[in-house]
């Protein structure tokens, strides 16, 4: 006889898999890196950062307007942990992206 998954089981997974998305890796630009960058990068990965700011920060509206179902275990404890999430991925970017501004005024402006 196979194994059944139970059916609140699966649901929480699928729940987990259709939250968190596509959602891409970077590692960001080293800190190190911005004094020795010259301006045209400096500008490019200014602009590159503040893209990937309004990605997250949409994908974090997405995942605020999500109707759980109440029954379902969990589900506000995931949505909440997932907008944590997001708002950590977007400080860290700010931080990174003031570093940038930082640098470039240094050096360009």
């Amino acid at each position: 006889m196979k194994p059944r998954v139970p059916p609140l089981l699966a649901i929480g997974l699928f729940a987990s898999v259709a939250l968190t998305g596509c959602a891409s890796r970077s590692g960001g630009a080293d800190p190190l890196g911005y004094a020795t960058a010259s301006c045209p990068d400096l500008n490019v990965m200014i602009g590159d950062t503040s893209k990937e700011i309004s990605a997250v920060a949409v994908s974090r509206g997405k995942i605020d307007r999500l109707n759980i179902p109440p029954w379902l275990p969990g589900g506000e404890k995931a949505v909440s942990a997932l907008k944590d999430k997001r708002t950590r991925r977007i400080d860290r970017l700010d931080g990174q992206l003031q570093a940038m501004r930082t640098a470039r005024q240094d050096r360009c402006l």
